[in-house]
């Protein structure tokens, strides 16, 4: 029995037995996911082992494997500046998660943890100096722990994100541990980044018994970012070409269907005037379930693409040949968006925004129609909010107003739908006023109106109440969506939970920009 047998083994062995006695310390601590009816739908409270459970397995799967073979790690001072750089980063990365799944840190606050371990990797040896891409290289200068922490912290957040669904994380960690692995053994690499991918993917196969769906326990904030962590930084010391540059293609196929879960998800909020820390529905599990894809056949999914672009990370690898890793990451990629499985509508978002970028360098001084766009794009669901947002473009066009946008985001209710309306009428800034109306129905948030208006000549209050009498029709036929929408809901579900607070349209605006 070699090593590699004798670490996932070991590993899968700990994670079963230690991930029951985790739980149990988890409850006590108060440790667990509470549904809350609108983003955390599942039925019952469920422990958050995940990260307390895959690094205790990680640490006596290397030491069992060390003890069996004594001279395995033969290591260097770099090897070894390594491996502690690893150890207080993972132990830092699993407190801020475990705070986070307690508390509910506020994303600025464990952006600020996820630095602080990813600055602690910086001088362990796998500073990126210099990468290689297609045989060009580039060199980082004074800028290259930035990068490496960037690189890092991208890692992080890609499995931290992609981790929605029972196993989902799990499954994806096994797969990228194993592609990991399979690229350190083909360039040659120490053992040491082996052993670890090797080990976390043990640790992950034998937590997966529980985080199976209907999952018994989850791995949390914790265990989602130590898999980032831990994989993010082998894989750039797997990737180190004789310790001087970094093939940053291979890792960053191997990691290609989570960055572009995070890539879609940050164009989503930022072109739908949103937070990229908002939640909502629409990541790749998520899209993947309303087309009907739930449970293990969704686990399959999502891990024959993570397959597909790791295969072509190996073979790239294997045959010295980057462009594998492009063809595999593209065939994968290209697979979502043609079938409109995912990708397709924030496509669409920023072809629209591209769009009028490069109409409105080009527009003539004198056009007919006084609608500059009218944009509608359904992010995901069912229903037609068309007729909704004709009564609110309406209204727009009656009260003079210079633009409206729409985002619906009812995650509990599976729809999302964002439209804007713009005239040709220029607004000067100090002219403008803005406001940013809440839509809530009876505890049902279903997002939020921006209106943009030039500041009248007369009374700006008998204005305001003027507008805001004009939004009646839009929120008595919201109101009738939304109560639709959620009977429907309790239909097929028997109860709806969700929280809130009553609709509000105040009198004045907001933000007022003068």
């Amino acid at each position: 029995m070699n090593s590699s047998v004798v670490v996932l083994i070991s590993a899968a062995v700990s994670a079963l037995i230690l991930a029951p006695v985790v739980g149990c310390v988890c409850r006590w601590l108060g440790l667990v996911d509470r549904p809350d009816g609108h983003r955390k739908l599942h039925s019952h409270a469920v422990p958050l082992t995940g990260g307390p459970t895959v690094l205790l397995s990680i640490i006596v799967s290397i030491a069992v494997t060390t003890y069996v073979f004594p001279d395995l790690l033969s290591a260097s001072d770099g090897d070894i500046r390594f491996l502690l750089s690893l150890s207080g980063a993972s132990l830092l990365i699993v407190l801020v998660g475990m705070l986070d799944d307690r508390f509910g840190l506020r994303g600025r606050q464990k952006l600020a943890g996820q630095f602080l371990a990813a600055l602690i990797m910086v001088p362990s040896g796998i500073l990126i100096q210099r990468i290689e891409v297609f045989g060009y290289p580039i060199e980082f200068g004074d800028v290259a722990p930035f990068v490496t922490v960037f690189w890092i912290l991208g890692a992080v957040n890609a499995l931290n994100l992609i981790d929605g669904v029972d196993g989902l994380a799990s499954t994806t960690g096994i797969i990228l541990s194993l592609s990991v692995a399979a690229v350190t053994y083909i360039l040659g690499g120490r053992p040491d980044g082996l052993l670890i991918s090797l080990a976390l993917a043990g640790a992950l196969t034998g937590f997966l018994f529980f985080n199976f769906p209907p999952a018994k326990m989850f791995l949390g904030d914790s265990g989602s970012m130590l898999i980032g962590l831990v994989l993010g930084s082998v894989a750039l010391k797997c990737s180190f070409k004789q310790y001087a540059a970094v093939a940053l293609i291979m890792p960053t196929a191997i990691w290609a269907i989570p960055i572009f879960d995070v890539a879609m998800a940050i164009l989503r909020r930022r072109l739908t005037g949103r937070s990229i820390y908002t939640t909502d529905r629409g990541h790749l599990h998520h899209c993947l379930a309303r087309h009907g894809h739930t449970g293990g056949r969704l686990l399959l999914i999502v891990g024959s693409l993570c397959s597909l672009t790791g295969l072509g990370a190996i073979a790239a690898a294997a045959f010295n040949s980057e462009m594998l890793a492009v063809i595999g990451v593209g065939t994968a990629l290209s697979l979502l968006v043609a079938t409109r499985s995912f990708g397709h509508a924030e496509l669409n978002l920023l072809t629209n925004r591209v769009r009028r970028f490069a109409g409105s360098l080009f527009r003539k001084g004198v056009q007919p129609n006084p609608v500059l766009h009218d944009e509608q794009v359904r992010l995901h669901g069912k229903h037609k909010w068309e007729h909704l947002w004709e009564t609110l473009t309406q209204f727009a066009e009656k009260h003079e107003l210079a633009g409206v946008e729409l985002m619906v985001n009812m995650p509990s209710m599976g729809e999302a739908y964002h439209a804007t309306w713009r005239t040709r009428v220029r607004v000067e800034q100090h002219d403008a006023w803005r406001s940013d109306i809440p839509l809530v129905i009876e505890g049902i948030r279903a997002g939020h109106v921006r209106l943009v208006g030039v500041a009248p000549a007369d009374s700006v209050c008998d204005w305001m109440n003027r507008v805001m009498d004009g939004m009646k029709p839009f929120e008595h036929q919201l109101r009738e969506i939304v109560l639709h929408l959620r009977s429907q809901r309790m239909n097929a579900n028997g109860t709806l939970r969700d929280s809130g607070g009553p609709f509000r349209l105040p009198p004045v605006p907001e933000e007022v920009s003068a």
